[in-house]
């Protein structure tokens, strides 16, 4: 079936990262096991989301009728307890009753009806829904019910990873109908895609709908900006990485994406498509996957696939409207002219040549903000005698409306002076934008011999540069575009691309010592911003037959990857090199084979693992370095395979090369004495393992190593509740709490929460029990993932500290505080560790 077009009417750590691994407590004073293995739980997908139409008048008796023939609510507040209060008494049921046809406790139903339960995990919700048999309306009214997070628990999950809508800090000129109709569609069509020529506006369109249509959604809105990708297979990788899916490397990607949206009710937003036309299959197959989620793309093409809905976004209105008032796409070009000259064309004399512009430029937005750039030098009648010979000469065999994007731009950049112009398509090898220092570098490399600043100064000021005010500078897409055909068509590319390559590899080196010490927190930050010029730096070696950069990048980068959870990408990226590596000298492929077992390893293939452990081995030469990290490794390996002789005697070799490498090695000698340290826990030596521990940790600290120090306070703490010392077990779990919230790594204080609920039990804190336990659960749904493989805490263990507590508490007690725990933000869940 052909797609349905709308048109507009008008216009484990790995290598030498260190593991946590089980310690059985029956050999440590016949205490029960708190680390033996064991799955952590995923987060539950609400199943029975539904639209949030009307859910306010529902809950105020003005909504539709359900199947029980009242309303979904009376009158008062649209509370969660009043709306399940009045659907149980809509069925006819009692509390009892209720609770004994959802498989819940009576007193889980009064805490709901009464408020002292706000927040129901998802199953609960599923269950109360089958056993009141709700209509559709009614299970969104009960899910809408169900309060928001709280702005400071919002802000810290932000802090992890942004999830709100941009907002432009221009207004959206002229597109009030478009909003409308493409909300409009958003209601009855799953799959939209919004189409038209470059710089035509579609992202802008596309970020108001969202806006606009964002409460209709209960899991919300999520952008995926596509335009930073090189190749289609990406796509549902970046999908996964913004939706925040568990990865199991032992399937398709697009199969955790379905995993982990099943049962939402979210848009999705896929912006910048076009190039990236191969993926369309995958999208389809996502959205015919999961019945709930809506996908809103842009593209300068549709899709073609079926369930699409192509909505053609054309240029703004030139005419002028019927009472006289300046079109749609005057107004755009007045109020951004005006933000740099303030009054230009408000004389009635400028209204013609302000419309005659308008229609030149054909309406297009990009084009109108461009042309608005030149305000501050020209008045409307002077601009519009330099547009009228610059825009007939854009290319004949280009759509008319790409063609006059093209005169446009050749506009733009003809009034540059050459050294601008030079830097302008330069600018098109970099992707996601880039810093003054590294735009320099690259355009040392490449040997220009202007002066940068001043040339990326014009190049701002005619708006072709966005000036960030983080300090960074980007092109705008369509911007892009054109410099790379710039680039392409001067004969410039290659070099440029080299240069770019080198330079890049330069900043993964001068970063990567960082992760083992105390500038950890800064190399992180500065590498979040570089990893799309990374990945084009080693793909673009790749496609011109340079192996060794992107093998030695898989090196410099593996331990950030492992700090970032972005194992899967890592390890794609280290084993794409290494299959085509014939030619490499064996240290660099030894490295990078380190990065590949790394990725492996925390990825939970310790066959995997040990493969490229093993071939990093037999390649280190006499490199000590490399040694100690890779014998370690198969240390690591022996160690999970419960092989301690053999773990011991890897682990004594890898900390004998360690010694030999010196000081740069000093983090595998850290992590070697912990693991030792591990292994004598194993076998119940309790003081040796200590011993070996401080050892490790002294270095980690005397480097300011969060890292290493997260390992060695864990198996410290183990340690010390081991044997009762339970003020010494919660100094260790604080220090490793502060030092996680430091480095952002909110999975790693998720588990040490729960060693501090079976803590707390330990102590007789059993009030802090379900709070602590509540604020980890919130933490993995928020993550949407499991965590760290090489965790393995016992579940056993947990649970024993949950009932105990329970007895304690009694189950009322208890669940309120539960659900209070979700409630917190993970800093002041992290408190309660300190007394």
């Amino acid at each position: 079936m052909a797609p349905e077009r709308c048109e507009a009417p008008g216009p484990r750590v790995v290598g030498v990262a260190s593991v946590t691994l089980g310690v059985h407590w029956e050999k440590l004073q016949g205490l029960q096991q708190f680390s033996g293995p064991g799955p952590t739980p995923r987060a539950h997908a609400v199943l029975l989301q539904a639209p949030r139409r009307s859910l306010h008048s529902r809950a105020l008796g003005t909504g539709r009728t359900g199947s029980h023939g009242g309303d979904v609510g009376t009158h008062g507040e649209s509370t969660l307890g009043t709306v399940l209060r009045t659907l149980r008494e809509e069925a006819g049921l009692s509390q009892e009753e209720l609770a004994e046809r959802a498989g819940l406790s009576p007193h889980a139903i009064s805490a709901l009806e009464r408020g002292t339960r706000t927040r129901p995990y998802p199953h609960t919700l599923r269950s109360l829904a089958g056993a009141l048999e709700l209509t559709d309306d009614q299970r969104a009214a009960l899910v809408a019910a169900v309060p928001a997070r709280s702005s400071r628990q919002a802000a810290a999950t932000a802090s992890v990873r942004p999830r709100d809508l941009p907002v432009p800090a221009t207004p959206l000129v002229g597109r009030d109908d478009d909003v409308a109709r493409v909300a409009d569609l958003l209601g009855t069509r799953r799959l939209v895609t919004l189409s038209g020529p470059g710089g035509v506006g579609k992202t802008r369109l596309a970020l108001a709908v969202a806006t606009r249509v964002r409460d209709r959604f209960a899991d919300g809105v999520t952008l995926v900006e596509l335009a930073p990708l090189l190749e289609a297979g990406q796509v549902v990788a970046a999908v996964a990485d913004a939706v925040d899916a568990a990865r199991d490397p032992a399937r398709p990607v697009l199969d955790d994406v379905v995993d982990r949206l099943r049962g939402q009710h979210r848009l999705l937003v896929l912006d910048n498509l076009e190039h990236l036309l191969d993926a369309a299959p995958d999208v389809a197959a996502l959205v015919e996957s999961v019945p709930d989620l809506t996908v809103l793309t842009t593209s300068r093409a549709p899709l073609r696939v079926r369930g699409e809905t192509e909505y053609g976004v054309e240029p703004l209105e030139v005419e002028e409207a019927p009472d006289g008032s300046p079109s749609p796409a005057a107004r755009l070009l007045l109020d951004r002219a005006q933000r740099v000259s303030p009054g230009w064309g408000a004389d009635s004399a400028d209204a013609a040549a302000v419309a005659a512009t308008c229609e030149q430029l054909a309406g297009l937005p990009l084009a109108l903000e461009l042309a608005a750039a030149r305000a501050r030098l020209l008045d409307p009648a002077a601009l519009l005698d330099r547009l009228d010979s610059a825009l007939r000469s854009g290319p004949r065999d280009l759509p008319p409306r790409q063609r006059t994007m093209r005169a446009t731009l050749d506009w733009s950049n003809g009034l540059l002076d050459a050294p601008a112009q030079s830097l302008l398509r330069l600018l098109g090898v970099f992707v996601g934008g880039t810093t003054l220092s590294d735009l320099e570098a690259v355009a040392e490399r490449a040997g220009a011999t202007y002066d940068v600043v001043a040339a990326l100064e014009s190049l701002v000021e005619q708006s072709l540069v966005v000036a960030e005010p983080s300090g960074r500078f980007r092109l705008l897409e369509p911007v892009a575009q054109y410099a790379r055909d710039l680039l392409h068509e001067a004969g410039e590319w290659d070099g440029a691309a080299r240069a770019h390559s080198a330079h890049f590899l330069r900043v993964a080196e001068d970063n990567s010592s960082s992760y083992r010490n105390g500038g950890q927190v800064r190399a992180l930050d500065r590498i979040d911003l570089e990893t799309a010029n990374l990945d084009a730096a080693a793909e673009r070696a790749l496609a011109a037959g340079d192996v060794e950069t992107p093998a030695r990048m898989a090196w410099e980068l593996w331990l950030y990857w492992w700090l970032r959870g972005r194992h899967d990408h890592g390890r794609r990226f280290a084993e794409t090199v290494l299959q085509q590596s014939h030619s490499l000298a064996d240290d660099v492929y030894a490295r990078a084979a380190l990065g590949a077992a790394t990725m492996a390893f925390a990825m939970d293939d310790v066959a995997g693992a040990a493969g490229w452990w093993r071939l990093s081995h037999e390649r280190a030469g006499d490199v000590h370095e490399i040694l100690s990290n890779s014998i370690a490794g198969r240390g690591l390996v022996a160690l999970v395979e419960g092989d301690l002789d053999l773990a011991r005697d890897r682990f004594r070799e890898a900390l004998h090369h360690a010694e030999l490498g010196g000081p740069e090695v000093e983090w595998t000698w850290a992590l070697s004495h912990i693991w030792l340290g591990t292994v004598a826990l194993l076998e119940g030596d309790a003081d040796e393992a200590v011993r070996l521990v401080d050892e490790g940790l002294a270095s980690a600290r005397r480097r300011d190593d969060r890292l290493t120090s997260y390992i060695a306070l864990y198996n410290l703490f183990q340690v010390e509740l081991g044997r009762g010392h339970h003020d010494a077990a919660r100094r260790h779990l604080e220090e490793g709490a502060r030092l996680s919230l430091e480095t952002g790594d909110q999975a790693n204080l998720a588990y040490l929460l729960d060693a501090g609920a079976v803590l707390a039990a330990a102590s007789g804190q059993h009030a802090r029990v379900p709070l602590l336990l509540g604020a980890a659960q919130a933490i993995r749904e928020a993550l949407g993932s499991r965590g760290y493989g090489y965790y393995r805490p016992d579940p056993a263990a947990i649970e024993a500290a949950a009932t105990e507590a329970r007895t304690h508490l009694g189950p009322d007690r208890y669940d309120d505080a539960l659900d209070t725990g979700r409630g917190l933000p993970a800093t002041d869940a992290a408190a309660m560790l300190r007394t």
